[in-house]
């Protein structure tokens, strides 16, 4: 009996599949069929008439025919409709009139038919339906007021008490039941949102990082080679590479504040700032973006803007980027016009303030008026039809008026449809220094000539650091490649290991005593959250429970900063590994002024030494599955660059391969991870046939496909082998 309630209540009343009303009406019908039956044998026992007792069973009849039809033929909305009009509209009335009228419990089932309506019916149908129910009730009522002979009267008083005892109990269990069945969807509603909710974390957590890990290659070492001394046209087109990886990351970024902000944990995080690096950061990463078309950037800047604000930079430039690269996306042809300015306002806390202005004008497609209203709606992409060719997420101008709105600024729009569109955002923010910017920098902004000058200032301003002594943790060669290529432009010294447990061992002996660790998060055996409670809680040293970690993660998600810094982590540093980022955690964890003073440091002129490759034709390497040329480019044609990078990978491929020779189902999650990292190194040396091979192994180990894995995995071996023994080869010397 238990089974058969179970599997009849997820068939008809907690079935997904069928709409809430239909739910609803099984409910009411299951429970009406009941107390049908129950108020025809109350009134066999009463004695009343037998057309009482008749339109009872007819009831209870035509409430199982209806059940039975609208589940089969999936007929809901009809039965919904038949039924009340049968049973409310025509047997009420009927029983009404043959048991006993206004001295009968009829009232009870009366409001029940009315509490039936607005439950089971929607809309227009619901009010007029409604209306006619109730001139049908009070039809009723008066009737048997001008004509007392329509009602067939009780013979006895036990039969007026027990009608209503019945419609008091029949009406009250079901009202209640109703209600409780409902609290009860909403509870299960609730849970599934929640899930649904973590779902999507869980996604935009594996996406950030799938993303995020090849990116911080790309980006890191382009970075570094930005550092060094190329010539003009290598300069220019490693600017555009590492603007094109920052364009990428906006869409990771706009996927994860999106989630922030409908969570309510988006933080606003005010920092002091230069407003010519926001400026000429912003233009650099934007104008990309014009390619081929027949555009025009056109920037204007407000001489008497000062140096130095303070507030989010970061966020601001977000602001920018996000109305610049709609300006750029939906202008064809034409112009496009960025112009910064500020003018004063009251001061607060004892600081100037001012409040900073940006338009961005185009002469794109503009807006229809019936359409501005919904601009800043999420997910949401005006004229999709028009503009499908168009690239975007739709959540741009969204994020951009609730970050604009939390720093109390404004965001507005004016556009006419063909012509073009301006968008004003007005943010108020500190003044640092009161130094204006001046005519001289403010032109060298709008000739798109600060590039190059932003590019020595920050060669100039690297601290130089060599009295620091750090350790890297990362699975992945290139990204711990990467980290020392950063560490080591402060004169750092840097020690890399690919695993938690050989970073917890070399805590534990003590043999050199780091300034800090730098910990990626997901690597194999043992992540980085659970190497640093090891760290911390076993083992017994103020030296392990006072270092500082820096967490290495590209899960760049919702709460991952408070779960690292809640598990004894002091700060957390995404990849791709932003240079700026990097360098205020070295100002605020590890630069030590008095040391620098004692040793006579200044700041980094950023004379890198210079590489003298040659321009000339490099011999290609005759490897099948690398493509050299793809990654020589990548490295701006500096073939002792690449081929630095490619000995690490030479070196570490070896070791990674060994974790891949058991494959058991228990195992496929450390499977998958290195895996993963075997995928990301290849393609960032343009192995691009392994790398190829490697990420179908992924997807079957994320899927689970533990047969799909067996049956490549050897055949990856062995085809990784024989490309690693041609490229060793190669670079033998």
């Amino acid at each position: 009996m238990k089974q058969f309630i179970a599997r009849f209540n997820k068939l008809y009343i907690f079935n997904d599949a069928l709409s809430l009303e239909a739910r609803i009406f099984n409910l009411v019908m299951i429970f009406g069929i009941f107390a049908g039956c129950a108020a025809m044998i109350a009134r066999i026992v009463e004695k009343v008439s037998f057309i009482a007792v008749g339109a009872v069973f007819a009831t209870s009849v035509i409430i199982y025919i209806a059940f039975v039809i609208s589940n089969k033929f999936n007929l809901h909305k009809y039965a919904i409709f038949a039924a009340i009009i049968i049973i409310c509209d025509l047997l009420f009335p009927l029983i009404y009139f043959s048991n006993g009228g206004i001295s009968s419990g009829m009232g009870g089932y009366f409001i029940l038919g009315i509490f039936l309506h607005l439950l089971l019916l929607k809309g227009k149908t619901c009010a007029v339906m409604l209306v006619i129910n109730v001139i049908i009730v009070l039809g009723s009522y008066i009737a048997e007021k001008l004509f007392p002979g329509l009602v067939t009267p009780f013979s006895a008083d036990f039969q007026i008490y027990a009608d209503h005892i019945q419609t008091v109990l029949v009406s009250g269990m079901f009202i209640g039941l109703v209600v409780k069945y409902q609290t009860r969807i909403i509870e299960l509603e609730r849970k599934k949102a929640v899930s649904a909710t973590q779902a999507k974390a869980n996604f935009l957590a594996n996406i950030s990082h799938e993303i995020r890990t090849p990116l911080n290659a790309i980006m890191g070492l382009g970075e570094l080679e930005l550092s060094k001394n190329h010539d003009t046209e290598t300069l220019s087109n490693l600017g555009k590479m590492n603007d094109s990886g920052k364009i990428l990351l906006t869409i990771i970024n706009d996927l994860l504040d999106i989630s922030k902000i409908e969570s309510g944990r988006f933080e606003i995080i005010p920092v002091d700032y230069q407003i010519t690096s926001l400026i000429n950061d912003t233009v650099n990463m934007n104008i990309v973006r014009i390619r081929n078309k027949p555009v025009e950037f056109h920037l204007k800047v407000d001489e008497n803007l000062p140096m130095m604000l303070f507030g989010d930079e970061l966020r601001i430039r977000q602001i920018l980027n996000n109305l610049l690269s709609n300006a750029f996306k939906y202008t064809r042809r034409g112009d496009v016009w960025l112009s910064v300015s500020g003018k004063p306002i009251d001061a607060r806390g004892g600081r100037q303030r001012m409040l900073l202005e940006a338009a961005i004008k185009d002469t794109g497609i503009g807006i229809q008026k019936e359409n501005i209203g919904k601009l800043f709606s999420i997910y949401s992409q005006l004229d999709a039809k028009s503009n499908r060719l168009i690239e975007g997420t739709g959540l741009g101008l969204s994020i951009t008026r609730n970050m604009v709105e939390m720093m109390n600024g404004s965001v507005s729009v004016e556009s006419e449809y063909g012509q073009g569109s301006t968008f004003t955002v007005s943010i108020p923010q500190q003044i640092v220094d009161p130094a204006v910017l001046g005519r001289t920098a403010a032109e060298s902004l709008e000739r798109f000539r600060f590039y190059e000058m932003s590019r020595e200032r920050r060669q100039r301003t690297h601290i130089q650091m060599p009295y620091i002594h750090v350790l890297v943790v990362d699975d992945v060669p290139t990204n711990l490649d990467v980290a020392r290529g950063m560490l080591m432009s402060y004169g750092i010294t840097v020690d890399c290991v690919p695993s938690g447990l050989e970073a917890i061992e070399l805590i534990r002996a003590r043999a050199v005593l780091y300034d800090a660790i730098f910990m990626d998060h997901m690597m194999p055996q043992m992540d980085g959250i659970e190497t640093v409670n090891v760290i911390r809680n076993e083992l017994d040293s103020d030296y392990a429970k006072n270092i500082p970690i820096i967490a290495l993660t590209a899960n760049a998600i919702i709460g991952n900063e408070q779960l690292f810094l809640e598990n004894g982590f002091q700060d957390v540093l995404t990849k791709p590994i932003d240079m700026t980022k990097l360098d205020n955690i070295l100002q605020k964890w590890l630069r030590n002024p008095q040391k620098e003073a004692e040793l006579g440091l200044g700041k980094n002129t950023g004379e890198d030494e210079k590489t003298n490759d040659g321009e000339g034709e490099f011999s290609m390497f005759a490897i099948d599955g690398l493509n050299y040329k793809e990654g020589l480019e990548r490295f701006g044609n500096r073939k002792e660059s690449y081929h630095r990078v490619l000995v690490s990978y030479a070196a570490g491929l070896p070791a990674l391969l060994e974790k891949l020779n058991c494959v058991n189902a228990e195992d496929l999650a450390d499977y998958r991870i290195t895996i993963h990292g075997i995928k990301g190194a290849s393609y960032g040396v343009s192995a691009n046939a392994l790398g190829k091979k490697a990420e179908a192994l992924e997807m079957a180990a994320k899927n689970n496909e533990l047969e799909t894995v067996r049956a490549g995995n050897d055949p990856f071996i062995d085809d990784a082998n024989e490309f690693l023994s041609a490229l060793n080869n190669a670079l033998s010397p």
